[in-house]
């Protein structure tokens, strides 16, 4: 076994080249400097691109301003809008409106031979058929196959008769026809 003495001082002994805590606390300065680094670049970054969407906003700003105050662009909102208000009241007219289906040519179809139809008119929920007859029979015989047929129709009262011309009132349900 061999036991080493050193007879010379603590101070001319030698060292190691670097001491532990010497090299700790490099390393430590080393990591904090790329800390440093790293947290600065990512605030300049984070800084870059809040300017860039701060100049993209002031020029989408001024492209709304430029469009809003474009005659064009205000002629076709306001056409927009009217299209708008025009196509409500359209869909509300025909919601309104009852579904005929061939309710208009079966009551043409069903006249007798002597009974001329001059007119039909919708009127609401009605049709007013309009025409000339040589004989009220002839009329009537028309009412009873307006209600003998499939059709809906329902006839209002009596037809106003004044030689040869008469007016009949009938109601067509919704569909018009079965």
């Amino acid at each position: 076994m061999n036991i080493e003495i050193n007879l010379l001082p603590e101070e001319l002994r030698p060292r190691p080249p670097v001491e532990t805590r010497t090299l700790l606390v490099i390393v430590l300065i080393l990591a904090l400097a790329g800390g440093c680094y790293f947290l600065y670049q990512g605030k300049s970054d984070t800084d870059a691109e809040i300017a860039d969407l701060e100049n993209d906003i002031a020029q989408f700003e001024k492209d709304v301003a430029a469009i809003t105050s474009n005659p064009e662009a205000l002629a076709l909102k306001s056409s927009i809008s009217k299209l708008e208000t025009v196509q409500k009241a359209y869909n509300s007219f025909v919601a309104s409106k009852r579904f005929w289906g061939n309710a208009l040519e079966r009551a043409q179809s069903d006249q007798p031979k002597d009974l001329k139809i001059s007119g039909l008119t919708q009127d609401g929920n009605t049709l007013v058929i309009d025409g000339t007859a040589v004989d009220p029979g002839d009329v009537a015989s028309y009412e009873r196959a307006l209600e003998n047929k499939p059709t809906k129709f329902t006839v209002a009262g009596l037809p106003k008769w004044s030689s040869p011309s008469f007016t009949l009132i009938v109601a067509v349900a919704p569909g018009g026809e079965e």
